[in-house]
């Protein structure tokens, strides 16, 4: 990173390892690793070792396979563009719903979870708007179906939905079980 720019320094990890995992340079640009966490909560604090990187680390996070499965092609807006791969708009809407499930509500983990609610708020209506209701429908049973702790995260996150937003995601997902000819089992119920 600092072939790109010499201001880049790692930040210390906040378990108070030797290790980093996220990266700030001098105008205050950041850049964080991450890897999957399919281990015990435990390691969750805890920066993995990734030769890979360098002598750098990266933080476990949960779901994240889920995240960035069957990734999209799109463009970053900057001049003529520059093409860039990110995670399907349907699964970043579901993950935010589970991780915002998870968030402790110390530190900065409150405003975080706030900040995960509206991201996939905006999301489902986005969906809503873009006629790609069918999509977040697949995408909400895959994840529904990963069992009930995937269930409890799935409620819990759409419980902190406003009440608007709440109803609009029962809409989103019946509307695209009925183009996908399927059934889907509602956070909230019918």
């Amino acid at each position: 990173m600092q072939g790109v720019d010499a201001s880049f320094r790692p930040v210390p990890h906040r378990s108070g390892s030797a290790a980093s995992s996220g990266f700030e340079n001098a105008d205050g640009y950041r850049v964080e690793f991450l890897t999957s966490n399919r281990s015990s909560d435990d390691s969750i604090d805890q920066p993995a070792k990734m030769p890979a990187l360098g002598g750098a680390s990266a933080d476990p996070l949960r779901f994240l396979d889920f995240l960035i499965r069957e990734p999209v092609r799109t463009m970053l807006l900057h001049r003529s563009g520059v093409p860039v791969v990110v995670p399907d708009p349907s699964r970043y809407a579901v993950h935010k719903l589970i991780v915002a499930s998870r968030r402790h509500t110390d530190g900065q983990g409150l405003a975080k979870r706030e900040k995960d609610v509206r991201q996939a708020a905006l999301l489902f209506e986005a969906l809503q708007q873009t006629r790609r209701s069918a999509d977040l429908a697949l995408v909400y049973n895959e994840a529904w179906e990963r069992g009930p702790a995937w269930q409890e995260a799935i409620r819990t996150g759409a419980g902190m939905l406003p009440a608007q937003d709440a109803e609009r995601l029962n809409t989103v997902l019946i509307e695209g079980a009925k183009k996908n000819r399927e059934e889907i089992e509602l956070p909230f119920g019918e």
